[in-house]
């Protein structure tokens, strides 16, 4: 456990397992993830056959709460400095997590050497408003309360001191030609069958036939939900397909 200090911030990183062998790094989503969300379900599993590093992105966790900075090009970049040390990785990444991850293996060719989205947000759109956590039962289309479950402290921290909520509004969405791309990188991508993001499966598997994509039952926090599935498939994908 540890800290580093890049791009004006303060981030919080925990680095598991052996020294040698391929590294795994584990993202996990906005809003109420943070390195634990990996700690405490599949890292340990991995981390007894790889190197594993867990890291809280900016405003989660331990980390330093910045701002601005959460839009995905910026989290890339937070990304290739956090990992600057290590030679070709794997990574897995949760929700928004697994948006950074598709991009930062996109913008650093040879970088990654597989990638693993779970429950990747890049289908059903989300209603960015501070509305989320007042009113359940507004416009119909995903409420992002109903992805994350009731708000922290240190969530309405997040949305009511940061540019979070404008950024990830901004942000433009992973589309399949850009999926596409991701041809020749090993992929795995599990989605939740009652997550607003099922179609996500359908979409990665379009754009890439040999990607290995399966659809476990449960919502969008499947490295929780459904740990007992997901953590045997993460491995065998990270660790036995390696």
């Amino acid at each position: 456990m540890g800290y580093m200090s890049v791009r004006g911030a303060r981030f919080h990183v925990v680095d598991l397992g052996p020294e040698a062998g391929e590294p795994v790094v584990m993202l996990h989503g906005l809003f109420t993830g943070s390195a634990a969300s990996w700690y405490f379900t599949a890292a340990p599993a991995i981390a007894r056959h790889r190197p594993v590093r867990l890291l809280d992105w900016r405003g989660h966790g331990l980390s330093e709460r910045t701002p601005s900075g959460y839009d995905s090009a910026g989290m890339v970049s937070d990304l290739a400095e956090l990992t600057a040390g290590l030679p070709p990785f794997a990574i897995a990444g949760h929700s928004w997590g697994a948006v950074v991850a598709i991009r930062f293996a996109l913008g650093n060719p040879g970088r990654v050497a597989r990638l693993a989205l779970i429950d990747p947000p890049v289908t059903a759109p989300v209603k960015r408003t501070r509305r989320f956590f007042r009113d359940r039962g507004g416009p119909r289309g995903t409420q992002l309360s109903d992805l994350v479950g009731p708000p922290t402290r240190g969530t309405r921290m997040l949305i009511d001191h940061t540019t979070v909520l404008t950024d990830l509004a901004a942000d433009p969405p992973v589309t399949e030609a850009e999926l596409a791309r991701l041809a020749g990188t090993p992929v795995l991508a599990v989605v939740g069958s009652r997550s607003p993001f099922r179609g996500a499966a359908d979409l990665v598997g379009r754009a890439l036939p040999d990607a290995s994509c399966h659809v476990l039952g449960g919502g969008h926090d499947l490295h929780i939900s459904a740990k007992g599935r997901l953590t045997p498939l993460l491995v065998d994908f990270l660790v036995g397909g390696a």
